[in-house]
């Protein structure tokens, strides 16, 4: 599976397939007290997952919601060295890690089953290009992209 997510400013990503279709959407709400609420919608809107962020700095972390229960804990546990992203929970064990915060590897039980790449857009904003197994694939996937995006984006620019 190919996904390319695309930031279209203040929080809000578009999620296409290789041939262009929108198949996904993420929006940024400001609700509970003071820290972003974003969530992933189908191509029909409706509300799949939440990310909610739950500590800020130089190493934010989040926590992605499934019918009101954490389903995964994401913390950014490397910005420069060795840069990583860390995914835990009910949802499984993910770690996205790479040399350099542009071109990072999806693993999960120390197998490699893909990965997301950075590039930049003409308007110099970035590009998120996803890659994983199709038997790997799920619908939270995407929001990979959008911790990446909040981890590194400073790093990216």
């Amino acid at each position: 599976m190919e996904l390319t997510i695309i930031p279209k400013g203040s929080g809000k990503f578009e999620i296409n397939d290789p041939k262009g279709r929108k198949i996904y959407s993420v929006t940024k709400k400001r609700k509970l007290m003071g820290n972003p609420i974003t969530t992933l919608h189908d191509a029909s809107n409706y509300a799949l997952y939440t990310m909610v962020r739950t500590a800020a700095g130089k190493h934010p972390s989040f926590q992605i919601i499934f019918n009101d229960a954490v389903f995964l804990n994401v913390q950014c546990k490397s910005l420069y060295v060795d840069p990583s992203i860390l995914f835990e929970g009910q949802g499984g064990k993910y770690e996205l890690k790479g040399k350099t915060s542009k071109n990072l590897e999806l693993r999960t039980q120390g197998q490699l089953i893909g990965g997301i790449v950075t590039e930049e857009q003409s308007n110099g904003m970035p590009k998120y290009q996803l890659t994983i197994e199709d038997k790997f694939y799920d619908d939270f996937i995407p929001l990979f992209a959008v911790a990446v995006d909040k981890c590194f984006s400073t790093a990216n620019k």
